[in-house]
C-alpha cells in the first residue's frame, strides 16, 4: 500500500494511513490551525501565570522605592485598594450579617444614626458595643501598650527607648507605611514586638463594602508578610469602627480585632485641641487607679508623628510604675507566638479562634497552571499525530 503524504512548509513528510482520512476532506488544514491555536494559547496562559501576583488588569502598579527586594507591586500608599480577584471567594457574603454600609458625611465621619435607633449590629463607634471575640482590656494588674498607624520616620526613637527599658508592645500598622519603610517594620519584629494590622488605608470599615474590606486587610498582610515572613492575626479597625458584618468578614479572613480600653487622644494634638500637659495627665490617672481597678488595660496611641512618639516615651515609665506591661496577645488569652497565622495552635480552644484555612489563596494561580499544562499537553499529543 502507497503511503500519502502532504506538504507542511514545502516538506514532504510520511504520514499514518489514518491521516489520509484528514487528506482527502481536506481537513489537514483545520488540524494545524487547531494545533497553532493551542501553541498560542498555551503561551498566553504561560506567560500570565509568569507575572506577579498583582499583574492584573487594572492592579496597582506602585513600586516602593526604597532597598527592599520587594516580590509584589503594591496600591499607592493609603490609596483605598482594590481587591484581587481571588480574594474574593475567601469571603461567604451570604453568612455575613446584612449590615448597612454606612454613610459618611461631607467631612468624612459617619452620619449618625437616626435619633431613637437601635443597635442591631453591635456598632461600637456609636454604641461602644464589643463582642466576646474583641480584644478590649486586659487582665488585672497588666497593661498592653499599643501603637496604631507607624512605622514613621518617627518611630525609630520609641523603638530605640523600648529596646533600652526591656519593654515589648504592639504595633498596628499600616500597609502603606509598610512598604515606604520595610527595615523599621523589620526591627519592629526583630526586637520581639507584637506586629498587627490596621489596613492599608485607614478608612472608616462599616463605610466600606465587603470586598474593600477584604482589600484594606490583605494587601496589608502581603506586604507585611513580605517583610517579616508571617501573617499577622490581630488588627485594629481605624477609629475602632467596627459592626458585626466588619467583623464577620474579618473573622472569616482569620484576623481577630483589637479596641482599646484607654486612649491618649494625642490624635487631638495635630488640630490643637489638646496639649501635652492634659495627655500626662490622664495618663497619670489611669496609673492612680491601678490598685482599685478590676481590670487592666489596652492604651491606644500613634507612633507617626513626633509629638506623638514623645508623649509615648513619657508615659511608658508612669504605666510601668503601675502596672504589668504585657503585649495584646497576654489580653486576648494568646501565646505571642499564636498572633501569627503561620504559628497558629490548630488545636486551640480559645474563642477568639479563627478558622486555619485563612490564609492566603493561590486558587487563582492554581487554576492558570492547570490551563496552562492542559493545552501545553493537547498541543504536544495533537503534533506527534500531525508529524508521525
Amino acid at each position: 500500500m502507497t503511503i500519502m503524504s502532504y506538504d507542511i512548509k514545502n516538506q514532504k513528510l510520511p504520514s499514518p494511513f489514518f491521516f489520509q482520512l484528514f487528506y482527502i476532506f481536506d481537513l489537514s488544514n483545520i488540524m494545524k490551525t487547531f494545533v497553532f491555536a493551542s501553541f498560542i494559547a498555551a503561551i498566553t496562559v504561560k506567560l500570565v501565570v509568569g507575572q506577579s501576583p498583582t499583574s492584573i488588569s487594572g492592579a496597582p502598579t506602585y513600586v516602593p522605592q526604597n532597598n527592599f527586594p520587594w516580590k509584589n507591586k503594591y496600591p499607592t500608599p493609603l490609596s483605598v485598594p482594590e481587591i484581587k480577584p481571588e480574594w474574593a471567594s475567601l469571603v461567604k457574603n451570604d453568612t455575613v450579617p446584612q449590615a448597612p454600609v454606612n454613610i459618611k458625611g461631607p467631612d468624612g465621619s459617619l452620619l449618625p444614626p437616626a435619633p431613637g435607633a437601635t443597635d442591631t449590629y453591635c456598632h461600637w463607634s456609636f454604641y461602644q458595643c464589643l463582642k466576646p471575640t474583641d480584644i478590649a482590656s486586659c487582665q488585672k494588674g497588666n497593661w498592653a501598650v499599643t501603637y496604631d498607624d507607624g512605622p514613621s520616620p518617627y518611630s525609630s526613637k520609641l523603638y530605640d527607648y523600648l529596646k533600652e527599658n526591656n519593654i515589648k508592645a504592639t504595633f498596628f500598622v499600616i500597609g502603606g507605611q509598610v512598604v515606604q519603610y520595610p527595615d523599621l517594620l523589620k526591627r519592629l519584629y526583630d526586637d520581639g514586638h507584637e506586629i498587627a494590622l490596621h489596613t492599608w488605608s485607614h478608612q472608616l470599615l462599616t463605610s466600606q463594602t465587603n470586598e474593600e474590606i477584604i482589600a484594606e486587610l490583605k494587601w496589608t498582610e502581603l506586604a507585611v508578610k513580605e517583610v517579616i515572613g508571617v501573617s499577622p492575626r490581630l488588627m485594629r479597625p481605624p477609629y475602632g469602627d467596627i459592626d458585626d458584618r466588619v467583623r464577620e468578614v474579618l473573622k472569616q479572613l482569620g484576623f481577630i480585632p483589637v479596641i482599646w480600653s484607654a486612649d491618649t487622644t494625642d490624635w487631638k494634638l495635630a488640630s490643637g485641641a489638646i496639649d501635652v500637659a492634659t495627655i500626662q495627665n490622664t495618663v497619670k490617672g489611669w496609673a492612680a487607679n491601678a490598685s482599685t481597678a478590676t481590670q487592666g488595660g489596652i492604651s491606644l496611641e500613634h507612633d507617626i508623628t513626633e509629638k506623638g512618639v514623645e508623649i509615648a516615651i513619657q508615659s511608658l515609665p508612669v504605666l510601668k510604675g503601675a502596672y504589668n506591661l504585657t503585649l495584646t496577645s497576654q489580653c486576648g488569652n494568646m501565646s505571642h507566638e499564636a498572633i501569627y497565622k503561620e504559628h497558629q495552635d490548630q488545636s486551640s480552644s480559645s474563642p477568639n479562634s479563627v478558622s486555619p484555612n485563612a490564609t492566603p489563596s493561590n486558587d487563582g494561580v492554581d487554576s492558570f497552571a492547570l490551563m496552562k499544562t492542559s493545552l501545553m499537553l493537547t498541543a504536544i499529543a495533537l503534533l506527534v499525530m500531525l508529524f508521525l
